[in-house]
């Protein structure tokens, strides 16, 4: 099933038709990974590029409005920037770093036509990417292979040893029951025997039984007491060696979760951590009732940053504003990279009010900061859109408020803080979300 864009009689900008390749070259590579092609290749992806009806409509559109020889190398070298974006956005820090040196050469590249060409590198990542989650998911069976045949020696080694002591409990009443006979036998040599000699013998004899078997049982009772300890020291080391094991593991996994929810450039949440953690205040606020605000801020001009400087500047950028953010907000506030330059904040136990007290501050802190590269000053602003948690708010509804607040900032001149209750009381007309992209 294609995805459903909409695509007849309307115009599409240059960002629309970048976003529509993106998602349908991501969609393809999920299609293919679910037949479990194991060889994903550029030629592949493009046969099935073919035939997507909306890439069809798409091309024929700008086939319509543009002549052949005006798509140049430059337009190629955007789509692939938006596109090699949505990647880093899902691929885990290990693998944008390749990422960004596709992108550093396809720019450094004087020409580039060939799509399939530069298709080629980022689907090798995500082929990578795929063995990688293959390994691991083979290390863990590995493990498990290994664990459960450890505890199978130890269910045999423990059934082992309840035997051995099943046998030792039946030698200790056959030794208490000889050494009875043996009392019983003397006393009744005793009881009966007039003849001191008699008795002597008697009694020594038996003395002489006794204490051998003594000395057997101890034996015996020795061998069992050693053989019971190797088999609880190889048990002990088996155990600890599934410890260590597990414990690599459990290291490996937390890692790999961590890396998931987090940003690779920045190190802040990525836009999944975002989910789980706003996800997780809606239903504070619902349940508890609780005080929670929530700051949307966009880096002022950012495009120009990277079309002027280069995109390494813009990542400098992106890392400088971590940093200022940081270093405004308290320790408990939540700070994700929602996408892009566009970040996102949520204020435990902050109204609106207080929230936007908190976003004129971070905006004069950063307006304040300097952030310059090889002796050249770069402004470096944000605007920001305020709205607080509302109860029986979800995701979209609270975004949207503080989206349409951070319009209101662009339209408004950019760095500065407008909120929820701004835009309520401003002549504002807001069409549709795509009007926000004429001011980033």
């Amino acid at each position: 099933m294609d995805i459903n864009y909409k695509l007849v009689d309307e115009k599409l900008d240059f960002e629309e038709k970048v976003s529509i390749i993106a998602d349908e070259v991501l969609y393809i590579i999920k299609e293919l990974h679910q037949e479990n092609r194991q060889q994903i290749s550029s030629k592949l992806i493009a046969e099935k590029m073919v035939w997507r009806a909306s890439l069809k409509k798409l091309f024929s559109d700008h086939d319509r409005n543009k002549p052949e020889d005006s798509i140049d190398s430059a337009y190629l070298k955007e789509i692939s920037d938006a596109i090699l974006d949505k990647l880093k956005d899902l691929l885990p820090s290990s693998m944008t770093d390749k990422l960004n040196e596709i992108k550093d050469s396809v720019h450094s590249s004087p020409d580039v036509h060939n799509s399939r060409e530069w298709l080629e590198s980022p689907i090798n990542i995500i082929k990578r990417h795929i063995h990688s989650l293959t390994s691991r998911n083979k290390e863990l069976e590995e493990f498990m292979v290994v664990a459960m045949q450890n505890l199978s020696e130890t269910e045999v080694q423990l059934s082992s040893e309840l035997s051995s002591q099943k046998d030792k409990f039946r030698e200790d009443r056959c030794f208490t029951d000889q050494i009875t006979r043996n009392m019983n036998t003397m006393s009744v040599v005793i009881n009966v025997s007039r003849n001191i000699s008699s008795i002597k013998s008697v009694l020594m004899n038996k003395i002489v039984s006794i204490n051998s078997r003594i000395t057997e049982k101890r034996a015996q009772d020795m061998k069992r007491l050693k053989e019971t300890e190797n088999s609880l020291e190889e048990m002990g080391n088996r155990m600890f060696e599934m410890k260590q094991e597990a414990e690599v593991l459990r290291r490996r996994s937390q890692a790999i979760e961590v890396e998931a929810v987090t940003d690779a450039l920045t190190g802040l949440y990525n836009r999944r951590g975002y989910d789980d953690k706003i996800s997780e205040t809606i239903a504070h606020v619902n349940r508890y009732n609780i005080k929670a605000s929530f700051i949307l801020c966009d880096i002022d001009y950012f495009k120009k940053i990277n079309d002027n400087y280069g995109h390494n500047v813009g990542d400098l950028a992106l890392k400088k504003m971590t940093t200022l953010l940081k270093e405004r907000l308290r320790i408990n506030d939540f700070i994700a990279r929602y996408g892009g330059e566009e970040f996102a904040i949520i204020l435990p136990h902050t109204d609106l009010e207080g929230a936007t007290i908190a976003g004129k501050g971070l905006r004069e802190f950063i307006d304040n900061a300097e952030f310059s590269y090889k002796g050249t000053q770069i402004p470096l602003t944000i605007s920001i859109g305020v709205s607080e948690f509302r109860k029986g708010d979800d995701q979209n509804s609270l975004f949207d408020r503080a989206d349409h607040a951070l319009y209101l900032a662009k339209k408004s001149g950019r760095n500065t803080v407008m909120t929820e209750d701004d835009v309520n009381n401003s002549e504002l007309v807001l069409d549709d979300a795509d009007q926000i992209t004429e001011f980033i």
